[in-house]
């Protein structure tokens, strides 16, 4: 993700999170930070189609080491269902494979079964669940994990 594609990025935040929606200064600041921070702090993609954006995925590396936290995923959504958000997940399992991170985490809003469905049939497993994580509507998050560790003893 460059400078240049957050007007984009945050329309997309917007319409898929609505009131939960990142404000852009959000991604303005993630993008100069990721890329100034010596050992790198995270990474964010974009997807592209016919030149447009249509979906990214924010990724923030633990200041520990060995593990990732999916920070933001999102599709547009007349982009859905084309493997888009599978393409770019692939691509931070492939990041973190390369740098030697063999744990990824999420969370994801526990009435969200469509995402849950997703990030299981990508390899993704439920390893626990906050409650009151969310606000507006309040309710919990499950928490998934994907790596080396967790398929192992899946």
């Amino acid at each position: 993700m460059r400078a240049a594609d957050v007007p984009a990025v945050a329309r997309i935040e917007r319409a898929v999170f609505g009131r939960e929606a990142w404000p852009t200064l959000a991604f303005t600041r993630l993008v100069r930070q990721f890329r100034r921070a010596g050992p790198a702090r995270g990474r964010l993609w974009v997807a592209t189609a016919g030149g447009a954006v249509v979906g990214y995925l924010g990724l923030e590396l633990s200041a520990l080491g060995g593990e990732a936290d999916i920070i933001n995923l999102a599709v547009a959504e007349d982009a859905r269902r084309r493997g888009i958000g599978r393409r770019l997940l692939r691509t931070a399992e492939a990041y973190c494979a390369d740098g030697g991170i063999p744990l990824l985490w999420l969370r994801v809003r526990a009435s969200n079964r469509k995402a849950r469905r997703f990030y299981r049939r990508t390899g993704f497993r439920v390893v626990g669940r906050f409650h009151d994580y969310y606000e507006e509507p309040d309710e919990g998050a499950v928490l998934m994990a994907w790596g080396r560790y967790w398929r192992a003893r899946s």
